[in-house]
């Protein structure tokens, strides 16, 4: 591995980069080992996140992983500019049906990632535990979930499903939907590397109006959060 400190952190697309690094002193992170790839966004979302994140371990060698860009808010407690750490992502839309008649791939008994005979792996399902930076001074809140999709929710029906997906929360859990958290995930488990996601809330999921979205105010927030790590 490289050295003991190094990260990697991960942007979807270049938007979100150059918005974040305006708000991020990144040259004072890079001379803490800190290094800063796109990890892609698209139809395939979660696939290409993944395969962009397994190129990106093997080119620096990280001790950790740092996911970070915006999210749709499913929940109250994603308020609308603010930015938070998640606990899980959740893969959804991979199984059979769509809508109210979906039944996703762990459910029907199929992993993500069956391990075989490799006992130096865990199989994986449609839930991932998401690593939590020990020394952020954020306040710890109950189980944050980020639901990770191919499509956007494009409606308060579709936005309505996905929070469920997240079960019985606190009233003040963060739910919220993203395109790559969870491929982002996948690949660092199985490159045991550890992974963290720290997301701003752009939008209320299923609020296509981009005149009320707060990108800027959310990537804002995210680089407070950054800021906060060692």
């Amino acid at each position: 591995m490289a050295g003991a400190k190094s990260t990697l952190l991960l942007i979807p697309t270049s938007g979100e980069r150059s918005r974040l690094l305006n708000h991020l002193d990144f040259s004072g992170l890079a001379i803490r080992g800190w290094k800063c790839e796109l990890c892609g966004f698209g139809l395939v979302a979660p696939a290409a996140a993944a395969a962009a994140t397994t190129r990106a371990i093997r080119t620096h060698q990280p001790t950790r992983v740092i996911l970070a860009g915006i999210a749709g808010g499913l929940s109250d407690a994603a308020s609308v500019g603010s930015a938070h750490w998640f606990d899980e992502a959740i893969c959804d839309g991979i199984g059979v049906g769509e809508g109210d008649e979906f039944v996703s791939a762990d459910t029907l008994g199929w992993k993500q990632w069956a391990s075989g005979d490799d006992e130096s792996q865990e199989s994986i399902g449609d839930r991932i535990e998401l690593a939590r930076p020990g020394n952020a001074t954020v306040k710890k809140t109950p189980k944050n979930t980020l639901v990770s999709v191919c499509a956007a929710s494009s409606d308060d029906s579709m936005a309505s499903r996905r929070r469920n997906l997240a079960g019985e929360t606190d009233r003040d859990a963060v739910i919220a939907e993203d395109m790559e958290a969870f491929g982002v995930a996948m690949a660092c488990q199985m490159t045991s590397t550890p992974c963290m996601v720290v997301r701003g809330i752009s939008n209320v999921a299923g609020d296509r109006d981009h005149s009320k979205w707060q990108i800027d105010s959310a990537l804002r927030s995210v680089a407070e959060r950054l800021m906060e790590l060692n």
